[in-house]
């Protein structure tokens, strides 16, 4: 009795088929459902990273100041007012010497001729002037022309000027113009006062 081979087995067209035998189109993961909320990762690492906001950019990249830039600001105005100190202080004891030499020359007339009241008021106090004044009785003080006289032979120089007194001279000490006026009463030659002064700084009375 011959044997029947059974022919070839033939394929539904619907399967889908490869070089190397059949496809599975089943998911991957066995069938299992993504889970929600999850949003797959695209990498590529040929894209161009995102800049950063403009904003945080630029705070970024602004430089705080440090204690570095507080001290140099520091010791700048540190300097700079040592330096006024200094040269206020300079000024001061240029003014305070042509003071003293205003009240040396004042005292020396003194001797002679005996005021009734006097004052005297340093730079600074009042003013940035100095200032020695000198009263007289108005009967019995001393003779103008003779006090005139006294100061110009010790060194004073008389000079015409507009303002309504007997006399005004000046001497200069240093940088210093010193000035002195003779105020006599109208009807009488006696002098009645004196009023002697030492120009002074406004900027040499800044600290003082």
């Amino acid at each position: 009795m011959a044997l029947r081979l059974p022919g070839p087995v033939r394929v539904s067209h619907t399967v889908p088929v490869s070089d190397s035998g059949f496809v599975d189109e089943a998911p991957s993961g066995g069938g299992r459902p993504s889970r929600p909320g999850r949003v797959p990762r695209h990498t590529d690492r040929h894209a161009e990273p995102s800049a950063p906001p403009e904003p945080a950019a630029r705070a970024r990249r602004r430089p705080r100041p440090g204690f570095g830039t507080a001290g140099f600001v520091a010791l700048v105005v540190g300097l700079l007012a040592f330096g006024a100190w200094a040269w206020s202080s300079r000024v001061h004891a240029g003014d305070v010497a042509a003071y003293e030499s205003l009240a040396r020359e004042v005292e020396l007339l003194d001797r002679n001729l005996t005021p009734l009241g006097h004052s005297e008021v340093p730079p600074c106090r009042e003013a940035p002037d100095g200032a020695v004044t000198r009263s007289y009785p108005p009967s019995t003080g001393p003779d103008a022309e003779q006090l005139v006289t006294y100061l110009v032979q010790a060194g004073w120089v008389r000079q015409d000027s507009d303002l309504p007194v007997y006399a005004h001279l000046t001497r200069t000490v240093g940088d210093h113009v010193l000035t002195a006026d003779v105020l006599v009463p109208s009807d009488t030659s006696f002098v009645g006062s004196l009023s002697a002064r030492s120009p002074g700084s406004s900027f040499g009375c800044l600290l003082h």
